[in-house]
């Protein structure tokens, strides 16, 4: 093969190498697939717009997403996100972000789906780590090393593979694990670490028969130059994938995938005859307009190329060039006019070689500026991401803010309540308490009155009597009634303001002492509000000796046996 063209073929095979990450196959162009009876069944139990029917559509979606014809479940998509905001729950906002990022990937536009997911994954993130919430976000990881993958920007895709690897170990997403793995596996290999790849992908196989792996590896191999390992891996794929009804099997792409990779191990080996061979045998699982086929006519031209057939070359290569522009592959159109430029070359057609080239320039800088369109489109994604987020926790902290703000008010507002209830209880106590103490009042004050009323009448009865008979000596008695009544009154009227200022003293100390008189009981109300002795004597009308007589007797009454206690002092705790 000429030197040229072993380049432009070292560089088609990395572009066609790094079409295998998970999730990156094309949507399948076949009829619409219908939904299994039991979804559909499922759908049609759940009509109202809630949970339940937000999770049927759900795995409705998943069906699709499982069979890589994830377009078709876009009315299904739209149903679920006019749901999302009725359901008030951001996890299924998130998820319609994700979808809708997915329909977008598979249509390669790619601004709109890197709005879409950075959307999806800032919403994801503010949530709490429940379980549905972190396998959203490692799926949103796994897609996104898928893109930057397939974009070539490895910084950016080995920081989501090593965070999604790292969701998926913590929570046991043993599936998404080995996605992600096998992304790491090819950005290992897209970096020039082939062995280290090659290895991971081996990995990987052990663990579970996967024909995208077997893939991965046989290109890698390939890439390696080893080509009968890669033809090892190509020839099993074929030979397990069954060809009856495979234009309905969505192992078709698989299928298509092994006969490119076989394809290029032929011409890359220059076996330009089997070249050919494996380029008729893919033929009949093509469609007649799609890159599968531009890359099939591409091969033909370069194969035909090495057997020095130029102008079969140049028809074929023509070919690719058109299909390439109707679909839209500008950079299998630029490999196709390199390819032709070395046909041209080999042809000695200068003046066409030189044109082609001026055009092979042309696409070259329409590549670079929309990699550099889609770098910028990235960079005010991220940076319109940033501000979101920024927003976001700006509304959060100014929510925490009235929340504590609606918190303290509460607060206070009880606080305020309780001390009205507290008030009000203790003011009815209060009045309570007064009114007993006036009732208690009047009840004394009558009674004294009463009393003092029957020692006056008496008096005046026995003063009338001594009116009438002069010559009997009734004046002792009178006086005596008479000092009885002040003393009585004066006594009296000690109780009444005494049991105003202390109304459990007298309770309290016939609970200890149940067998005091009424005057033992004065005589410590006497002592209780330190009143010598020369003092009670006065009140009690009785001397001084007499007073200390009674409190003898007093502490032979409190049992205070022990003379060192003073007994005003006893008293007070009462």
């Amino acid at each position: 093969m000429p030197i040229g063209q072993q380049n432009i073929m070292k560089h088609f095979i990395i572009f066609l190498l790094l079409v295998f990450p998970l999730f990156a196959f094309a949507q399948n162009e076949n009829e619409a697939l219908p939904l299994p009876d039991s979804l559909m069944g499922r759908l049609k139990e759940n009509r109202k717009a809630d949970v339940a029917r937000a999770e049927a559509l759900d795995a409705s979606i998943m069906f699709y997403y499982d069979e890589h014809r994830i377009l078709e479940a876009e009315s299904y998509i739209n149903e679920l996100s006019s749901m999302a905001n009725d359901l008030k729950d951001n996890y299924w906002k998130a998820l319609c972000l994700y979808y809708k990022s997915l329909c977008a990937y598979k249509r390669y536009n790619f601004s709109e789906f890197l709005s879409l997911i950075d959307e999806s994954l800032r919403i994801i993130e503010t949530l709490r780590e429940t379980k549905r919430n972190q396998l959203l976000l490692t799926q949103i990881c796994l897609v996104k090393s898928a893109y930057y993958l397939h974009i070539n920007q490895f910084p950016d895709c080995q920081n989501y593979i090593e965070k999604g690897l790292e969701l998926a170990e913590n929570n046991g997403f043993e599936k998404q694990k080995k996605d992600i793995l096998n992304n790491k596996a090819l950005l290992l290999v897209g970096t020039e670490k082939l062995n280290e790849g090659i290895s991971l992908f081996k990995e990987l196989l052990a663990m579970e028969d996967d024909i995208i792996v077997m893939l991965n590896l046989a290109s890698a191999f390939q890439e390696l130059k080893q080509y009968d390992s890669s033809l090892l891996y190509c020839d099993s794929i074929i030979r397990y994938i069954p060809k009856a009804d495979h234009r309905e099997n969505i192992v078709t792409d698989y299928l298509i995938k092994a006969y490119q990779v076989k394809q290029q191990c032929y011409l890359y080996s220059e076996q330009w005859d089997n070249a050919l061979q494996c380029i008729n045998e893919s033929e009949a699982l093509l469609d007649s307009d799609n890159k599968e086929v531009a890359i099939n006519y591409l091969h033909k031209a370069i194969a035909c190329h090495g057997k020095d057939q130029y102008e079969t070359a140049l028809s074929f290569i023509d070919t690719t060039i058109s299909i390439s522009k109707e679909i839209e592959e500008i950079e299998l159109e630029r490999f196709a006019v390199d390819v032709k430029a070395c046909i041209l070359k080999n042809m000695k057609d200068f003046e066409k070689e030189a044109e082609n080239l001026r055009y092979l320039n042309v696409l070259t800088d329409t590549i670079n500026k929309r990699e550099n369109l889609l770098k910028v489109q990235e960079y005010h994604y991220q940076q319109e991401a940033i501000q979101k987020e920024l927003q976001y926790k700006l509304q959060q902290q100014v929510l925490r803010h009235k929340q504590i703000l609606a918190i303290l008010s509460t607060v206070i507002m009880v606080f305020i309540a309780a001390s009205i209830v507290v008030l009000i209880i203790l003011n009815k106590k209060r009045l309570a308490a007064e009114l007993e103490l006036r009732n208690r009042e009047i009840t004394a004050k009558s009674i004294s009155k009463i009393q003092s009323n029957e020692v006056i009448n008496g008096v005046i009865e026995k003063l009338s009597e001594w009116e009438q008979h002069p010559k009997k000596n009734m004046l002792p008695g009178i006086i005596h009634d008479l000092k009885t009544l002040v003393e009585d009154d004066t006594k009296k009227d000690f109780d009444q303001y005494f049991v105003k200022v202390h109304p459990a003293f007298y309770q309290k100390l016939l609970a200890d002492f149940p067998n005091l008189t009424q005057n033992e009981l004065r005589l410590c109300a006497y002592l209780k509000m330190n009143l010598n002795t020369k003092d009670i004597a006065a009140i009690c009308n009785i001397t001084p000796e007499s007073a200390r007589v009674a409190r003898s007797r007093l502490r032979k009454s409190l049992n205070l046996v022990d003379s060192s206690i003073d007994l005003a002092t006893f008293l007070s705790k009462y």
